[in-house]
């Protein structure tokens, strides 16, 4: 059963089973709709919640009306086995049904925006419609496993749309085998797939490679915080609004830059970013960064960020955490081993920094990640170790002296966690989510807490977590 709970975190918002066929944002008698299509385990009242709330609060996008298309999916074990959910394919079919029927057929103009196993629907549903195909004007795919997933094998022998999603399924290979020959690439609309940069969970070598790289982009964010804006200014919101009013043009040097590193080509990222260091905001400092680390310029990354921190006087973005927080995430999607090792160097770094200081909200921020590392890298579903015991400890130690908020109640609850105490555990991430100002920070804190709770608890450990977050 703890393969299920990890697999809720990875592609859904919950184990619901909320199929609701189509829901009326807004209808104003336009004569273009967008709609949006949830993921794997996700719902049409959910998922796509803050980015609709930031739509039809958009005055410069009134012309449009708004849709949320639902399909059946659950995380509920099938029995017999294959017989809740349909496949994909069979969602696809319903989404074109949804097309043709009032009162979506009355639109000339349609757009879709789908995350996750929900950009697999929309590309199927695309390929076997062709009057759909003429009515489209764009297409956005948020974290759609277009390749498929590794992850997804944890659940496929009782989940037919996991099986779908499989890296190396039939589904996956026809699909793609399918929109060359029929898509290729210069489709008759728009279309862009976009990554998130810490996605864990669906990687860029499956969201956005099996594309051209004129219709890749690359946003800030994990794989639920992509369609989670908090503003207008959000990179995933901004995106969808040039799309939509075809005013994107070309790609800045950030985004290319993105690309770039999610590609590899760091060089080339450095070339863009490097000489306008000065100007870039909080996120594209950290691509650079990440950038110039992964070249070996590893005193050059601390130094932009540094230099970067002093004119703008933004002490809180801490160079060697934000450095450390990224490989560490790189290492858990591709599990290279030069990343886990550098991560675990620069927290290393970053405790001992921070302890000489007496800087006792940095030390506690180092050491808990410390630990996290070293327990996620031990072997087996044994205990955790002495070592991570002890550096849960440390990390304790400070987060008694440093001042109350957040971010102390999760370390404190993550700490708990590994030494064993989930009651303890559960009351301090309680009091974090309370303090938490958005829901970013609540993503940021849930995802970690529940890789640990599942790590050293189990089932039982997750839905406690989960209770506490509002995903029970």
């Amino acid at each position: 059963m703890i393969i299920k709970d990890i697999f809720c975190k990875i592609f859904g918002v919950g184990n619901k089973d909320l199929s609701l066929a189509l829901e009326e944002n807004r209808n104003a008698g336009s004569r273009a709709a967008v709609i949006f299509v949830h993921g794997f385990s996700g719902d049409v009242g959910t998922t796509w919640a803050s980015f609709l709330t930031n739509f039809l609060n958009d005055h410069r996008l009134n012309d449009w009306d708004v849709y949320s298309a639902g399909y059946p999916t659950n995380l509920s074990i099938d029995l017999p086995i294959w017989t809740s959910d349909p496949d994909i394919r069979v969602c696809a079919v319903g989404l074109t049904t949804k097309l043709r029927l009032a009162p979506l057929d009355s639109y000339q103009a349609i757009v879709l925006v789908a995350h996750s196993m929900g950009g697999l629907v929309v590309q199927r549903a695309i390929l076997d419609s062709e009057e759909l195909r003429n009515r489209l004007r764009h297409v956005l795919l948020y974290g759609t496993p277009s390749a498929g997933v590794l992850k997804a094998s944890l659940v496929a022998r009782i989940k037919r749309q996991a099986s779908d999603m499989c890296a190396g399924s039939t589904f996956i290979t026809q699909l793609r085998e399918d929109w060359q020959n029929t898509i290729g690439e210069r489709p008759l609309f728009s279309f862009t797939a976009i990554a998130g940069e810490t996605d864990a969970f669906v990687p860029a070598s499956s969201s956005i490679d099996p594309f051209p790289n004129s219709q890749q982009a690359v946003v800030p964010g994990n794989h639920l915080g992509i369609v989670r804006p908090d503003s207008t200014d959000h990179y995933s919101y901004e995106l969808f609004y040039k799309t939509l009013t075809d005013s994107r043009g070309a790609f800045s040097a950030v985004e290319s830059a993105r690309l770039a590193v999610e590609h590899n080509e760091f060089n080339h990222a450095i070339e863009l970013l490097l000489p306008g260091a000065d100007g870039l905001d909080a996120d594209a400092i950290v691509t650079l960064a990440l950038a110039l680390e992964s070249v070996g310029r590893n005193e050059d990354a601390i130094e932009v960020i540094e230099k970067w921190n002093d004119a703008h006087e933004r002490r809180s973005l801490d160079p060697i955490g934000v450095l450390a927080g990224r490989l560490k995430r790189r290492w858990m999607t591709s599990r290279q081993e030069q990343d886990f090792d550098r991560a675990l160097e620069l927290y290393n770094e970053g405790l001992e920094c921070a302890e000489a200081s007496k800087d006792h909200s940095q030390a506690y921020y180092h050491a808990i990640n410390v630990a996290f590392l070293r327990l996620l890298s031990e072997a087996g579903d044994g205990p955790p170790t002495t070592e991570v015991k002890e550096m849960a400890r440390r990390a304790l130690g400070h987060v008694d002296a440093a001042h109350e908020n957040h971010w102390t109640c999760a370390t404190k609850g993550e700490a708990h966690l590994m030494l064993g105490n989930l009651e303890v555990a559960v009351d301090a991430y309680r009091g974090a989510r309370g303090l938490a100002k958005d829901l970013r920070q609540c993503d940021s804190m849930h995802m970690q807490a529940v890789t640990v709770a599942l790590r050293v608890f189990g089932e039982d450990g997750a839905k406690q977590i989960d209770e506490v977050f509002g995903l029970s």
